[in-house]
């Protein structure tokens, strides 16, 4: 008797480990990036900027928040839903997504609040320490993921 291998399709999305973990990742930016908008999830949302870091507005009294960073979580999460369809685009979604936070991270250390020309994402300290360890554990996350299609799935795309 032989057996067939059939792709496990779940609403359009394979149900491979990095499908899953971009799907999920890209719901958590999406819901972040809604949260910068909705009054008592950001305090002081009368006082949200476009861009630059003389917004008061912050994200559960924490995270400080302008209208082009919540854009831009939007951005990320909206390109995760794209990238959740295959195994690479996945792994590579989260990767990239890792990244762009580890360079916002990076951003945040130099330039931080100051008033230079270029400093478009007000920052605090909350917002660097989240953009490190969600940059760090979504590039962990990528390498798990990728090794996990590589070496233990019996999933087809």
């Amino acid at each position: 008797m032989t057996t067939t291998t059939t792709s496990k399709i779940r609403y359009g999305y394979a149900a491979g480990p990095a499908q899953v973990a971009a799907l999920v990742v890209a719901i958590l930016f999406i819901l972040l990036g809604i949260a910068g908008f909705i009054p008592g999830i950001t305090t002081n949302l009368g006082s949200i900027r476009f861009a630059g870091p003389d917004s008061d507005a912050m994200i559960f009294g924490l995270f400080q928040t302008a209208v082009l960073r919540n854009a831009l979580y939007l951005l990320i999460g909206l390109a995760g839903l794209g990238a959740a369809g295959k195994r690479l685009n996945s792994t590579l979604y989260i990767a990239g997504a890792g990244m762009l936070m580890m360079t916002l991270w990076l951003y945040g250390i130099l330039f931080g609040n100051s008033d230079f020309g270029g400093n478009i994402f007000p920052s605090n300290l909350n917002d660097y320490a989240l953009d490190f360890c969600v940059g760090l554990g979504l590039l962990i996350l990528a390498l798990s993921t990728s090794q996990l299609a590589l070496f233990g799935s019996d999933y087809e795309e």
